[in-house]
């Protein structure tokens, strides 16, 4: 499975599940073989993502909650900046990973 960031996706278009087993291929890379210290990894990665946005989520004043589009929270653009990548490129994770 090839992993893309889809910059088109809906907010929440990943369960959590998925996120975080998107996160640990990620971390296991280049290995195939998931150990449980990989999958440890992920979570502490999913940790700190849950408390970077905590300071971004805002209340819709109707019960529910979301992140604001934003540069702190525009992780592709960060992703292209840092790799030098034109804006609005697809940014692949393979890619990322060699």
């Amino acid at each position: 499975m090839t992993y893309k960031l889809n910059e088109e996706a809906k907010a929440f278009s990943y369960t959590r599940e998925e996120l975080f087993e998107c996160i640990t291929k990620i971390v296991a890379h280049p290995h195939t073989a998931i150990t449980k210290h990989d999958q440890s990894r992920a979570l502490a990665i999913m940790v700190v993502f849950d408390d970077y946005f905590t300071n971004y989520t805002e209340s819709d004043n109707n019960g529910g909650y979301y992140v604001a589009e934003r540069d702190a929270t525009d992780f592709t653009d960060f992703v292209r900046f840092k790799l030098g990548i034109d804006d609005y490129d697809a940014v692949d994770v393979d890619e990322v990973l060699k």
